[in-house]
């Protein structure tokens, strides 16, 4: 006689093969900003991935969540934070996750379809891997805007899947333990993602760029783009002020004197981009011209940012937190 089945035993839950850390790097409660994650929500809802996944939104304690939100992506769960810097905000998240792949993905960024299982068939097949970055481009109203999405967010991509120096925290997934090991610096802002990944790189970590997990970033004109690049600067002068072992960290020692040479080197930096990436963010080549004379000035943009980080001053005019 067959044995019955154990009346009081409950179904076995099954462990999420990734989670989604939700994290808005722009100060959230106007209603722009929630139509922005209203749209990211419904890109995760609409993701050709199967297996099971977590969803987490993280937010601070005094900040209102529309109800609408919360009930716009099934399984979605509000993690609520004293911490008010998105860099802290995301280190919660990763802690809170439990999966053994996080990724990290800004309210403003609007997943392709295929976004989550390039980033899960990616960690898979290149075990290596400590961290994927997706490819992040603009919506593409204008060929400014084209053009924009590719100097702010074109420089860690090599062209196609392959190493890469950076991690884009934006839009990039991570072993969980790693990580942990190496968070993101919370006590600094969004532009300072750097430290992350030149730390995870010198533990021996491999940094892996995935093209097929692409997310489209919201634009808001030349004012955010202004804002973006002086942040910009900020990071890269206080980022080598705080680790004198990152490439061109030595420079910092001419102080404001070598501002002229990090926009230089930035300058041609973004060209590269240009050259390199250009068809990837459908910027068509008889636009380079103008995409180079852009570049030189959104590199120009930066130099008041260094500055005030030179001054040990904060960026205290910007929307980012």
């Amino acid at each position: 006689m067959a044995d019955s089945p154990d009346q009081t035993s409950k179904p076995v839950r099954t462990p999420p093969v990734a989670s989604i850390v939700l994290v808005s790097d722009y100060e959230t409660g106007e209603e722009a900003s929630w139509e922005d994650a209203r749209a990211t929500l419904q890109g995760l809802a609409a993701q050709d991935f199967d297996e099971p996944v977590e969803y987490l939104l993280v937010e601070r304690q005094d900040i209102v969540v529309p109800e609408g939100i919360l009930h716009a992506l099934a399984g979605l769960r509000l993690i609520r934070t004293d911490q008010h810097t998105s860099f802290a905000m995301k280190n919660e998240g990763v802690r809170r996750a439990q999966s053994d792949l996080v990724v990290l993905l800004d309210l403003d960024c609007v997943p392709a379809a295929g976004w989550l299982r390039a980033f899960v068939t990616a960690m898979r097949l290149h075990p290596s891997a400590v961290a994927v970055s997706g490819r992040t481009v603009h919506a593409g109203r204008s060929l400014t805007e084209k053009i924009v999405g590719l100097i702010a967010r074109g420089y860690l991509d090599p062209g196609g899947p392959g190493p890469t120096r950076y991690v884009a925290n934006h839009n990039g997934g991570y072993r969980r333990a790693a990580y942990l090991a190496h968070p993101l610096p919370g006590d600094t802002t969004p532009f300072t993602s750097t430290l992350q990944s030149e730390e995870i790189r010198r533990a021996g970590g491999e940094l892996w760029f995935e093209p097929a997990m692409r997310a489209v970033h919201q634009y808001s004109g030349w004012t955010s783009a202004r804002d973006i690049c002086i942040n910009a600067g900020y990071g890269t002068v206080r980022c080598r002020l705080r680790d004198p072992l990152m490439p061109y960290a030595g420079l910092t020692r001419l102080g404001v004197a070598a501002i002229p040479l990090f926009v230089g080197a930035k300058i041609i930096d973004a060209w590269m981009t240009c050259l390199r990436c250009a068809r990837s963010y459908d910027v068509p080549w008889l636009a380079l011209p103008y995409a180079l004379a852009l570049a030189v000035l959104m590199r120009i943009a930066e130099a008041p940012g260094m500055l005030r980080a030179f001054r040990g001053q904060a960026l205290h005019t910007t929307a980012f937190r």
